[in-house]
């Protein structure tokens, strides 16, 4: 639970980005390390009693960080406003150390419950079943994510949360005591250490961390395919690591559930769908996106954990095994969280892990000599010829242009039904025979999905649109500007990128650079607040605020006299905008005066307000990462800053919602209406070479403004019909889903 709570608490404070949490998930990794290997270590080191003493103390210790925190920032775990960031340093160093300071002895001292409590109550005699508790202890991690959005963040503020949780480390202090007294003279009952002689061969140590390294690495590498398309809220967070620990509880539990022959397969079908459903990205939509991704980890995990589970040792040595556990799923969160990131220029390690996980667990059937890989097994047979159909059918109706329908996936539930009957009725046939229960099949199955995967991956990487000129990864996310052609005999464009999603274009054409196209083109929502605001219609000069720099294409509607300022977190893209390296030309050829605040923009805004308002005249909001919702940008606190930067009751707060997923039409209606200001809609239906489809929504407390004769055909106002408001405390996504 304190992973989602202090996530939540610093998500605004750098960018809303997904990376946020991924940082978050790479600390509380790294820490959990520490407390099994601080767990390992007193196992070995000391007797029972000592490491009772050690750890009580150890605790008491926690208590009093906690308390001295709670006294500096009134309240514990959630750090005051002289943490936030400034918005220059590297946002992975701050928020490490803030959650060190926050959350970290006493993180470390709960991570090591399950492996010294089960050190404990192994010695005390219950040999085996000391591995059920690691379920146990996983149960207890689902019940804490389960509860925080659906329950603990929708009716307690955050400080309440803090709280709360100081109260309940509290008691688990009282209760480790407890334990503690009741093993006290557990060493009196241990077995004379034939189990601690016991030598591990070092294959099976190392294929340990291998599974432990390609399941944490796929958890993470899920979560930014997930958060980086729609938000980073706490039930997309949540989503993955509840099937991570899912998996955990059924594999320790019930050992025996885990069965190879039906879950690979399974797990071979999931792992293509969810290879097809990433490559077809942007036309599918949410559900299907989180169907397919949650269903290819889930079984994922349990394939990987079910193996490790077979591999575990005995009682005696669990502090180890865990140790292990733990050193891979650091490793998979230093991969994703650290390594992939400066390495890669967009999101691979998703397709990359798919391949290299595959790889691991081929080599783990190999090595043991009554796997299905030695003896067969005839439902790979059945399986390895759906496969191949499916895929021959689905080269021919490419390269042939057959298409059942517009969209994508009827044309794939198509080809998959097609390609099962094939399979199906050559495998009736087969039945029984000798060829079909072959050693073969198995191995060509898992090698046929390591070849695909290897495919998506090389086919992800090389396919660009248009001619890459720039391309750079950091911790905000993925950035290529390209040249595009235009259609309709225009020139060619300079694109920006995020992710998947078009963040701004110009036309390389010196007569048509100083345009204003894409997303604020002709009669879009952001074109019809300058155009029609009373000082543009006074000729008077005017005070622009934008949060989100893109291409900057913003500038282009500045005139002489005009003040343009721009509010940007990614350095990068302040880069490709300004400058004589720039790639864009909007702010450079501008007449307005112009001006760009690094950092993120409510942060920005929050100490510009110390000074003064800065009086806009119009101020827009378009900070969106790929087609991630900046949460924080849109709640009621930070609308509430905005009017307070505004100059009188002619401005007008333009907000972009065009968004594939989600429809923030009735969360921008209430919040404006309880702000006092009067909205319409602005939706640009048809596109064209210089205005792309968009959305806006205007805000404006002089409802004169919205029924001017010019204005009023091109607006429609809009009655809300959800009672759905977002709050720094509470951010439901679900009423926004289309």
């Amino acid at each position: 639970m304190v992973q989602l709570m202090l996530g939540k608490r610093i998500l605004p404070w750098f960018g809303g980005t997904p990376a946020v949490w991924t940082t978050c998930m790479l600390f509380f990794q790294v820490t959990l390390l520490a407390g099994y290997g601080y767990a390992h270590a007193l196992g070995q080191k000391l007797g029972a009693r000592k490491q009772a003493v050690v750890h009580l103390g150890l605790l008491v210790v926690a208590l009093g960080w906690l308390g001295w925190w709670a006294v500096q920032w009134s309240v514990p775990l959630l750090a005051d406003a002289s943490w936030k960031p400034e918005g220059t340093e590297p946002p992975q160093g701050q928020i490490l150390m803030l959650l060190l300071v926050s959350v970290g002895l006493p993180f470390l001292l709960l991570s090591t419950t399950s492996p010294l409590l089960q050190a404990w109550f192994s010695r005390a005699g219950h040999g085996e079943g000391t591995y059920r508790l690691y379920a146990v202890s996983n149960v207890g991690s689902l019940l804490g994510l389960v509860s925080y959005p659906f329950v603990i963040e929708r009716w307690l503020p955050l400080q309440t949360q803090a709280w709360f949780w100081a109260g309940g480390f509290t008691l688990v202090t009282v209760g480790f005591g407890l334990c503690a007294w009741w093993a006290r003279d557990s060493e009196a009952a241990e077995v004379e250490e034939k189990v601690e002689s016991v030598k591990i061969p070092m294959g099976t140590v190392v294929t340990w961390l291998l599974l432990a390294t390609a399941t944490s690495a796929m958890l993470l590498a899920v979560t930014n395919e997930l958060c980086q398309e729609v938000a980073s809220v706490p039930f997309l967070w949540m989503l993955p690591l509840v099937l991570y620990l899912l998996s955990f509880i059924i594999c320790f539990d019930r050992p025996h559930w885990y069965q190879r022959r039906w879950f690979l397969p399974v797990t071979l079908v999931v792992t293509l769908a969810v290879l097809v459903t990433a490559a077809i990205g942007l036309r599918v939509k949410v559900p299907v996106h989180i169907a397919s991704f949650g269903a290819f980890l889930f079984f994922f995990c349990l394939t990987c954990h079910g193996e490790l589970v077979r591999l575990r040792p005995p009682a005696g040595r669990l502090t180890l095994f865990y140790l292990m556990v733990a050193l891979g799923g650091a490793l998979g969160g230093i991969f994703v969280g650290v390594i992939a990131p400066r390495i890669f220029t967009n999101y691979w390690e998703f397709n990359i892990m798919v391949t290299l996980a595959w790889a691991v667990l081929a080599v783990i059937f190999w090595r043991e000599k009554d796997s299905l890989f030695h003896r067969g097994d005839p439902w790979h047979f059945g399986l390895a010829l759906w496969i191949v159909s499916f895929v021959v059918l689905r080269i021919v109706t490419e390269v042939q242009g057959w298409r059942f329908a517009e969209r994508d996936l009827p044309n794939l539930i198509w080809c998959v039904w097609c390609s099962l009957i094939p399979a199906v009725i050559v495998g009736f046939l087969l039945r029984g025979k000798r060829v079909a229960g072959h050693w073969f099949w198995p191995r060509f199955t898992v090698g046929l999905v390591i070849f695909l995967a290897e495919c998506f991956m090389v086919v992800k990487i090389k396919t660009v649109h248009g001619v890459v000129v720039r391309a750079e990864r950091n911790f905000f996310g993925t950035l290529q500007a390209n040249i595009v052609p235009s259609p309709e005999g225009y020139p060619a464009m300079m694109q920006l990128t995020h992710g998947q999603i078009n963040h701004g274009t110009q036309f390389l054409d010196p007569e048509l650079s100083k345009v204003p196209i894409s997303y604020y083109g002709e009669e879009s929502g952001i074109d019809l607040a300058v155009r029609f605001h009373p000082r543009r219609l006074k000729s008077e000069g005017m005070n622009i605020g934008v949060m989100g720099l893109g291409a900057g294409t913003m500038a282009a509607h500045g005139l002489k006299g005009d003040a343009v300022r721009f509010y940007e977190i990614n350095r990068t893209v302040i880069d490709w905008a300004v400058g004589k390296e720039a790639v864009f030309g909007y702010l450079n050829e501008t007449a307005a005066a112009v001006e760009v605040a690094e950092g993120d923009a409510r942060l920005s805004l929050e100490r510009e307000l110390e000074a003064g308002s800065q009086e806009f005249d119009v101020l827009a909001m378009d900070a969106f990462s790929s087609d991630s919702v900046p949460v924080h940008l849109l709640t009621r606190e930070a609308l509430e800053l905005y009017a307070k930067h505004l100059r009188d009751k002619d401005s007008v707060m333009a907000i972009n919602i065009s968004n594939r997923f989600l429809d923030f039409r009735d969360l921008m209606a209430n919040q404006a209406a309880d702000l006092g200001f009067a909205s319409r809609v602005v939706t640009v239906v048809v596109p064209s070479p210089k205005r792309s489809q968009s959305v806006w929504m205007l805000l404006c407390r002089n409802e004169k403004f919205f029924k001017g004769k010019d204005v009023v055909r091109m607006m429609e106002p809009y009655q809300a019909v959800k009672k759905v408001r977002w709050s720094d405390d509470y951010s439901p996504i679900f009423p926004l889903l289309k």
